[in-house]
This record gives structure tokens, sequence and C-alpha cells, in this order.
């Protein structure tokens, strides 16, 4: 009997330590995510001054992500940043898609933050975007922590086939991962509207196009994330920019 108690305390207790690290863990890598953000900044500077666009646009990401990232979890981070460090971050990212001459992707890094001076500057120096009447390619919609919603619209001889991922990151979801909801749709090549039902669940979409934001598709969801098959606090609602 001694030896069975003895066994389940070093269990307890070999749980508890677990719980204790994987906290540790978590402040662990929150701080030396939090502490590399300055480097990728200069790295992303170096590069976009040395013409290496690519590579500047692989660190100025970096930086965007964890920026938002030690924003919200300030008081473990052990980083002092701001909002403005947040723009300044996104328009970098924005910048460097702009020299690699994807201006749609960069439009919709510079309207992340629309409202800043500095935004609105860069999306003045951007060629007004075209109507087309090519509905497919990839549209994104702001998730957190500088990540993308996705719908990829590819077509085929009848239809467009419409994916869509979203993702919703908790307070650690950077480091612990976010959660996710998907779904498929077909909609008729001659039709701009589409509707997916599941369940109780209804999600619009719309395809439309105006001269500031270019192509895009407006998508109003009815219902709550479990109707629809997503994970929690998953949704589909927004506004997605077509960016290739």
């Amino acid at each position: 009997m001694n030896t069975y108690i003895l066994t389940c305390l070093s269990v307890l207790a070999a749980l508890a330590s677990s719980q204790a690290d994987a906290q540790l863990t978590f402040e662990q890598e929150l701080q030396q995510g939090c502490a590399k953000v300055q480097h990728y900044a200069l790295a992303g500077k170096k590069y976009y001054d040395q013409k290496q666009y690519q590579k500047a646009l692989a660190q100025f990401k970096d930086q965007a992500a964890w920026t938002s990232f030690c924003l919200i979890n300030s008081e473990e981070s052990g980083i002092k940043l701001s909002d403005r460090d947040g723009v300044i971050a996104n328009n970098n990212v924005g910048l460097s898609y702009a020299k690699l001459n994807q201006p749609l992707w960069a439009r919709a890094w510079f309207m992340r933050d629309a409202k800043s001076p500095q935004s609105q500057f860069n999306l003045k120096a951007l060629a007004l975007p075209k109507n087309s009447t090519q509905l497919h390619g990839s549209y994104v919609s702001p998730s957190g922590f500088a990540q993308w919603n996705t719908i990829k619209v590819q077509k085929s001889k009848t239809s467009y086939h419409i994916h869509f991922e979203g993702y919703y990151f908790p307070l650690r979801g950077l480091i612990y991962g976010p959660n996710l909801g998907a779904f498929d749709i077909n909609m008729p090549l001659d039709r701009q509207k589409a509707v997916y039902q599941y369940e109780n669940c209804q999600i619009a979409l719309s395809f439309a196009f105006d001269s500031q934001k270019g192509q895009h598709i407006v998508v109003t969801q009815n219902s709550v994330d479990a109707d629809c098959g997503f994970g929690h606090n998953v949704s589909a609602t927004g506004h997605y920019l077509k960016v290739e």
C-alpha cells in the first residue's frame, strides 16, 4: 500500500512539475522571441538597403508577427513596444512587397493600419487597382499576429472552386498555434455571389470591386463558430482583398 501511495504521489509531483515547466517554457519562448524583434527590424533594413527584397520580406514578416504578439503579451514579454511599432512593421512588409512588384500584397499590408499617416502615404504611392472579369486568385483578410485568413478561388471549365481557411489566435497562439476553420464551395462562372450552408450555419460571399480596395470578397457569417464546424472563435466574416 505504501508503495502505491508513493507511486501516486510521484505521478502527481511529475504532473505538477511538467505544468510548471510548460508555463516556464512559454515565458522563455516569449521572451526569446520578443528579444529578437529589433534584430528582425535591423536585418530586414540591411537586406532592403541591399535591394535583397525577398530576404528583407522574410525578416519584416517576423518583425510584424512578433511585434504584435509581444504587444498583446506585454506583461510577460519583457520588452516595451507601442502600437506605432506595429504600424512600422506592417509597413515594412508592404514596402518589401512593393519592391518585389506585388502591389496587391503591398496594399493589403498597408491597409492593416489604413488610418495611420504612414500607411496612407504608402497607399497613395501605389497605382490604383484595376478591375478584372477574372475572379480566380487568392484573397486575404487580417487575422491575429500579422497573419491572414485566406480564400483561394480556382477556375475550372464550369465553375469556380472556393476554399476558405481561417484562424483564431488565442493569447498565446503564435507559440501554441491557432484554432482552425475551413470550408469549400463551388460557384458557377456567371455568378459573383455564393452561399455556403452547413447545418444552421450560412456564410454569404459576394465578389466586388472598388477603386481603393481593388477586387475583394465581402463575407458574412450568420452563425457561431461551432455551427459552421470551425474551431473556437474562428469566423469567416470580413473583407478579403485580392492579392494574387
